[in-house]
């Protein structure tokens, strides 16, 4: 039954925003260049999302942030002024749903949290898919870091920051993943062939 409210809420809001009045409210409230408030905006999603994708079991958290760098890229979506903000989040988006297609775990269901749902990798593909996320963050910064103008660059510097201290966390976590391995191997008698 709380479902079942919970939807119907749901349904009751979706359908009172998306009247014309409502429509046309958003609309003008709607950035149509740089600001520090749509900026601030996009840089506390990401750090809430990353935040909370951290929280999921390693196999969902890349589906977790495929999505967080969708969302952040749609509050960008068609503002001239963070074009390159806006493809450098969908590139991050897109390579990470290529390597999470390749590599899903048909045995695992998707996760469930409120209105959104992960996929699962294979939790041997882990080391594939952090190093793909990593490597389409780091693209993604290098695409911000050189921004065009010089009004863009702080505000790319900002988002480029946040990229970047999410870097740090699965780095760290790539890490203890491959000291991990390196115990497990070393339990089993077999040794480093690097």
């Amino acid at each position: 039954m709380r479902r079942f409210l919970s939807c119907l809420a749901a349904a009751i809001l979706s359908v009172a925003s998306s009247s014309p009045s409502a429509q046309a409210q958003n609309w003008s409230q709607r950035a149509t260049t740089l600001s520090d408030s749509l900026t601030n905006e996009v840089v506390r999603r990401l750090r809430n999302d990353f935040r909370q994708c951290g929280e999921l079991l390693n196999v969902y958290r890349y589906d977790c942030y495929s999505k967080s760098y969708r969302n952040a890229a749609i509050k960008l979506s068609g503002i001239p002024d963070y074009g390159p903000a806006h493809d450098a989040l969908r590139l991050v988006e897109t390579r990470i749903v290529a390597v999470i297609d390749a590599n899903l775990d048909p045995t695992r269901p998707a996760l469930r949290q409120g209105f959104r749902s992960f996929d699962a990798v294979t939790e041997a593909a882990l080391p594939e898919v952090k190093r793909e996320t990593l490597r389409a963050m780091e693209d993604a910064q290098t695409i911000l870091l050189r921004s065009p103008s010089a009004s863009q660059q702080t505000h790319f510097a900002r988002i480029a920051a946040v990229i970047d201290s999410n870097k740090v966390l699965l780095r760290s976590a790539l890490l203890k993943l491959g000291h991990g391995v390196t115990q497990f191997a070393g339990l089993l008698g077999l040794k480093r062939t690097y």
